[in-house]
């Protein structure tokens, strides 16, 4: 399962790849965080009201592809031990390593949720962000893109 997690990212960074050189000169625009790192985000993303404390973000293009970034204080010594409890996670597909811009992240697959994810331990917290749905390839191009914008 690890292999096929690692297999599924390299693909999506090389597309995003393929999909950064074909789109450069689709609109987008940087959004600042008050966590201090922001993303790029295709133009005509909206935010939409949260009521969950865990959830910081939920963003999304109006048409059924979300993201949510959430955050809560971390109760790992590491970012190894973290892995290990996304590891450990039941149903999880397994991280993989990256280093988006200098920070580490692991990305993960959530099955039931139809979400996939990567995260981090930013200023004594979990910083996750969520992508949904993850069965459309199209926008799992798109999330790759936003992720390999993350810059703290």
């Amino acid at each position: 399962m690890k292999k096929k997690l690692v297999c599924l990212l390299l693909a999506l960074c090389l597309c995003a790849a393929c999909a950064l050189a074909e789109d450069a000169g689709a609109e987008k625009f940087t959004l600042r965080f008050d966590e201090g790192f922001s993303l790029s985000l295709p133009a005509g993303w909206v935010s939409y009201p949260v009521a969950d404390s865990t959830i910081r973000y939920a963003l999304g293009d109006g048409d059924g592809r979300y993201m949510y970034v959430l955050a809560q204080t971390a109760a790992f010594a590491d970012f190894e031990a973290m892995r290990a409890a996304l590891d450990a996670r039941e149903g999880w597909g397994k991280t993989s390593p990256l280093d988006l811009n200098g920070q580490s992240f692991a990305a993960f697959i959530v099955p039931e949720l139809n979400a996939s994810g990567c995260a981090t331990l930013l200023n004594g917290e979990l910083l996750t962000f969520l992508f949904t749905p993850q069965d459309d390839a199209d926008y799992m191009l798109t999330v790759a893109e936003i992720m390999a914008s993350y810059k703290l």
